[in-house]
């Protein structure tokens, strides 16, 4: 995580598209780190509390080399610290959108526990991926602000950080447009208010211009193969993840985090309300697609979105709705 940071920083990302262009964590991380520098450090300095070998640790012993130079030591509390806020986070958004669909606390709290499980289970070829989880909160914050009824001028604000950190935002405002929709089949869509368009066409528009102007500050560069197999973005990725042994792996990774999760929309599809319907139409099938078109499925905290905002709750709603009125 740390080489990462620096790389970052020197302009020199491994995968440099797309991580590169993915600034939003590097910086908050990079301002907490000179924050701390400058106010921390100036009073309490990490020498007089902890003492640093004058040899530390080759870099090829990552943990040790880390604990033993003041640096790395200070990235790796706020590493920890950053990925902290982000679970919790997640955790307290997840509470909240669920309880737009759910209302037994206890169910929520079973909710929260799977979510856990799912958390510590999609760790394949990871570190601690901070675009990801930022992106699932970012997600969530926007389901809240749209459920909840907030004012919607949050969702630009949004889709700012959201291409900021990952460029997987752009289905933000259209959560936002079709959450507003109404329809009962092709023939019978019927359109948002014209403040609902606008909403949208200016998030797009922000999306589209902040998209543009990362990849023209950094340069742009094409896609280069995935590190671990050397396949590029595309079909030759969809046939590692589908056909491949590869595959085998894949599938036992996506299990271990999502479960059966997201076969049950198959059962609880008609029984779920609009908007989750309308969710699970549009982001669904487009993220899943998208990811098994430009990643290895295996890495399957990617899926997590559209886990967290959309099948877990058809779920629950579904649960909630047969057992109601039932005795305990």
């Amino acid at each position: 995580q740390y080489s990462r940071q620096l790389d970052f920083m020197n302009y020199n990302s491994m995968l440099y598209n797309p991580w590169q262009y993915r600034l939003l964590c590097p910086m908050i991380i990079e301002g907490a780190k000179r924050t701390y520098d400058h106010t921390i450090d100036k009073v309490i300095t990490l020498e007089k509390v902890i003492h640093f070998p004058e040899k530390p640790a080759p870099d090829s012993q990552v943990f040790q080399s880390q604990l033993q130079s003041k640096d790395k030591l200070i990235y790796l509390g706020i590493f920890i610290l950053f990925r902290a806020v982000l679970n919790a986070c997640i955790y307290g958004l997840s509470f909240i959108l669920l309880s737009i669909f759910i209302k037994s606390n206890w169910l929520k709290a079973f909710a929260l526990l799977f979510i856990s499980f799912s958390l510590g289970s999609a760790v394949h070829n990871s570190d601690l991926s901070f675009n990801t989880y930022l992106d699932v909160v970012l997600y969530l914050l926007a389901a809240c602000v749209m459920l909840y009824r907030k004012n919607p001028w949050w969702i630009p604000v949004i889709t700012l950080a959201g291409v900021l950190n990952r460029e997987t935002a752009l289905l933000i405002p259209a959560l936002y447009l079709v959450e507003k929709m109404e329809w009962r089949g092709l023939s019978k869509i019927k359109l948002p208010a014209p403040s609902v368009m606008l909403i949208t066409g200016v998030s797009l528009i922000v999306y589209v211009i902040c998209f543009v102007g990362i990849r023209l500050y950094y340069g742009y560069r094409a896609p280069e193969p995935v590190f671990d197999n050397q396949v590029m973005v595309g079909l030759p990725m969809l046939r590692v993840n589908l056909f491949s042994g590869q595959a085998v792996k894949s599938y036992f990774e996506m299990y271990g985090a999502l479960g059966v999760l997201p076969f049950t929309p198959l059962f609880t599809f008609r029984h779920n309300s609009r908007v989750l319907q309308n969710w699970f139409i549009i982001l669904v099938p487009a993220w899943v697609s998208i990811h098994l078109l430009t990643s290895i499925a295996a890495e399957s905290r990617c899926y997590l979105v559209p886990f967290l905002v959309v099948l877990l709750p058809m779920l629950l709603q579904k649960i909630q709705h047969d057992v109601k009125g039932q005795p305990v």
